[in-house]
């Protein structure tokens, strides 16, 4: 073959290789029409208001990274998490990236990873050093990751940590006295960590305050419906919603907990009863719930649930059918 007709079809072939990528080389998100359904995927409201789903478990764990407009509802595909794992610990950070910690691949992870956002790009940095799955976790008024429980090679732990993402470090903290996999935590508007609910051989409903300043933990009103593999989302204003879950059956539970009172009150259930689902409150205060499990397999559905006025609608948007899928008992576990 002459030099030249090589020449063509190299680059021909070069072309049609940037033409393909050029999305993930500049950064761009690939658009695709559906949310891939799975349980104990991590997930979080970036500063454009757009939500970022990674990780979870699809029949395997996975890195499976994706974000969702909820503006026009659409889907993209953004670069996975080289790591695929389930049941990790995940914060929208100060600056916009999105840090996960921990979770599960066959193994207890402690491996640290930030999306940066901008950049469509995943970068490694220091691993926890409690590897562990099924932990809760928390960004603090200061800009710290609080991470606290979940299950290890040793069993269901109470070790409580911050990583401080500016200087790349851990601290510990002071245990939770209460060890627990699956509970849910959020910070409060006074800067205290909220943890509710979770598993320890038994199914949990209770509710903890850790507070930063002190380094010390106190016990508050307990959930009226004991759950693990719930939800938590503040509203503002000291005002706390807690759903979903699993306790001997898959809930759609909805509370509000207002824990300056210590009061709960009973709200409209979530239309789809599911374990392990992502919600995140939106910047119209409305909040979105997707993903999870139940007796149908694992959820696709897209809830959008409006506090003030007590509604929930289902979104058709980038959604599909049910896939049947199967968790062993061993889940507990991770």
């Amino acid at each position: 073959m002459p030099s030249f007709i090589r020449t063509v079809s190299a680059l021909v072939s070069l072309l049609i290789i940037l033409f393909i990528d050029i999305p993930i080389m500049w950064g761009f998100e690939k658009h695709h029409p559906n949310f891939l359904p799975r349980w104990g995927a991590s997930a979080g409201v970036l500063p454009d208001g757009k939500v970022i789903i990674s990780g979870g478990f699809d029949g395997k764990d996975t890195g499976r990274t994706e974000i969702y407009d909820p503006k026009t509802g659409r889907w993209f595909h953004a670069m996975d998490d080289p790591v695929p794992r389930t049941s990790a610990s995940a914060v929208v950070l100060p600056n916009g990236d999105f840090l996960v910690t921990g979770g599960y691949d066959q193994t207890y992870l402690g491996t640290t990873e930030v999306y940066l956002s901008a950049k469509n790009r995943w970068i490694k940095r220091s691993p926890d050093p409690t590897p562990r799955a099924g932990a809760a976790g928390a960004l603090l008024k200061e800009g710290d990751v609080f991470v606290t429980g979940g299950f290890d090679d040793a069993g269901y732990t109470g070790v409580t940590e911050r990583y401080d993402p500016v200087r790349d470090r851990w601290q510990s903290l002071k245990p939770d006295p209460i060890p627990r996999w699956a509970a849910s935590a959020v910070t409060m508007d006074d800067g205290r960590v909220l943890v509710v609910d979770g598993y320890n051989g038994s199914t949990l409903g209770v509710c903890e305050i850790y507070d930063p300043a002190r380094n010390a933990w106190s016990v508050l009103s307990s959930d009226p419906v004991s759950r693990w593999g719930g939800v938590v989302v503040s509203l503002g204003k000291n005002r706390i919603l807690v759903l979903d879950g699993y306790r001997s059956d898959y809930l759609a539970s909805l509370e509000e907990f207002f824990p300056l009172r210590g009061v709960w009150e009973k709200k409209r259930e979530d239309p789809t009863p599911r374990e392990k689902p992502v919600a995140v409150r939106l910047p119209s205060g409305k909040v979105l719930v997707l993903g999870g499990l139940n007796a149908g397999g694992f959820v696709s559905s897209l809830e959008l649930y409006d506090p003030i006025h007590d509604v929930w609608k289902t979104l058709t948007w980038g959604t599909s059918s049910h896939r049947q899928g199967k968790i062993n008992s061993s889940r507990k576990k991770f």
